[in-house]
């Protein structure tokens, strides 16, 4: 196990020589110093020699982040080569919101037992100052093949989301690329200890001037497509459909809304302004929670996601045909006779306005 005055030994001794010398004993694949985890990619300046933050998003997960989104982390430690936030009790992991476009899957950091994201310290030269540092070297997903990477591609309120390329893999997302990054070991010892809770992400509360421009911009045009859309759904649906029927608690079902990816807009998240994440997640759930924190719309995803907002881009309108409903198939960590979203596609609600008629989409 490494601890922090053998790395400060090792780093002064490079410092005195006129080039970065790698030292040939390997470091054990404990870190028990606390750290932050710096991203790498000297060739991608949006994203070089940022942070890793971590965001609660309910039932004890951490979601991973670099920009704005999340809350600074100096308390890391890397505990069979797996990096470890102890406060929290929760470790990396990969699994979840695969996408299909470019054959990513979801790095996070959670206390259940997941397959793990495996790391292996190593010496390398910083690519800035060609000083000596210590890098985490992706070395596999737990039970899969070695190989692939680690790397972070755009998402909302212009932040990047950390993903897991596998080996052998080619495929590229050209509208929200997946940059290949090096996690880097930046000792903390002595500077501020993260907070061991950490708060819901409301979005809007940090959203920057162009994100807030863009999303007045969408409300306006939103607001007249859900009026329009009201209009031409005062039938209820007949027979059974795969949705959650809210309207006695004062909710209609739209459909099922595709995310970025899915779309050519430009727009990250289809409901961008507040999100949680939870293994008690069910529809009622989702839309109490945003309605309690006034919002109109209210969607679910991957099983256990709730994103909130009140307004839509026009190009994210679900469709109403019957077929559109099976890419919102994904059942709720909470309720699983309930279907909670799907891969990338948002389960819909919107919140009926005091007094008028409640019903769902018409689907044909």
């Amino acid at each position: 196990m490494i601890n922090c005055r053998t790395l400060s030994a090792l780093l002064a001794g490079a410092a005195v020589t006129s080039a970065c010398t790698i030292p040939t004993t390997p470091i054990p694949n404990n870190i028990a110093y606390p750290f932050r985890a710096q991203v790498q990619n000297a060739s991608r300046p949006e994203v070089h020699n940022l942070y890793m933050n971590l965001l609660e998003v309910g039932g004890g997960d951490r979601h991973l982040f670099i920009g704005p989104v999340g809350t600074p982390t100096y308390d890391l430690t890397l505990v069979d080569g797996v990096i470890n936030h102890v406060p929290a009790g929760v470790r990396a992991v990969i699994g979840g919101e695969f996408s299909e476009i470019d054959h990513t899957t979801k790095l996070f950091m959670t206390g259940r037992g997941d397959p793990r994201a495996i790391f292996q310290p190593t010496y390398a030269c910083n690519p800035d100052t060609d000083a000596l540092q210590i890098e985490l070297r992706f070395v596999m997903w737990q039970n899969q093949p070695a190989g692939g990477w680690i790397c972070v591609r755009p998402t909302f309120d212009n932040s990047y989301e950390f993903r897991y390329y596998p080996p052998g893999n080619t495929l590229v997302d050209v509208n929200r690329e997946c940059i290949k990054v090096t996690l880097v070991v930046i000792p903390t010892t002595g500077l501020p200890q993260s907070s061991t809770t950490l708060s819901t992400s409301t979005i809007s509360s940090t959203s920057t001037s162009t994100s807030s421009s863009s999303t007045s911009t969408s409300s306006s045009t939103s607001t007249s497509t859900s009026t329009s859309t009201t209009s031409s759904t005062s039938t209820p649906t007949t027979g059974p459909l795969p949705f959650t029927d809210l309207t006695s608690s004062g909710y209609r079902f739209l459909g099922c809304a595709p995310e970025e990816r899915w779309t050519t807009d430009g727009a990250f998240r289809t409901l961008p302004d507040a999100v949680i994440s939870s293994d008690t997640m069910a529809n009622a759930f989702c839309t109490s929670w945003c309605t309690a924190r006034g919002y109109k719309y209210a969607g679910t995803e991957w099983s256990r996601e709730c994103w909130c907002g009140n307004a839509f881009a026009p190009t994210r309108q679900p469709a109403t045909t019957i077929a559109s409903l099976a890419k919102c198939n994904y059942k709720c960590t909470g309720d699983q006779s309930q279907n909670c979203g799907g891969d990338a596609w948002l389960s819909l609600y919107e919140h009926c306005a005091a007094g008028a008629t409640c019903n769902n989409v018409v689907f044909t």
